[in-house]
């Protein structure tokens, strides 16, 4: 796997922790099924723009924050 979606995909588990939501939670914030944010936290799934953008959002962060 790629450096930058390791990052990425350990960024939203770490944050989505933080905030102390559960799958479900992130998942229904964002519209998707709860099944693609596990996807995405175990680096199976990249998502595109839009979905970056409102993972950051429903994690009260920047985009840019999923990366570093």
């Amino acid at each position: 796997m790629d450096i930058w979606f390791k990052v990425f995909s350990d960024n939203v588990k770490k944050y989505r922790v933080a905030k102390k939501l559960n799958k479900t939670a992130l998942a229904t914030l964002v519209d998707c099924d709860v099944s693609y944010i596990g996807k995405i936290e175990r680096g199976e799934k990249y998502p595109n723009l839009k979905m970056i953008i409102k993972l950051a959002v429903a994690l009260g962060i920047e985009p840019k924050d999923l990366f570093e």
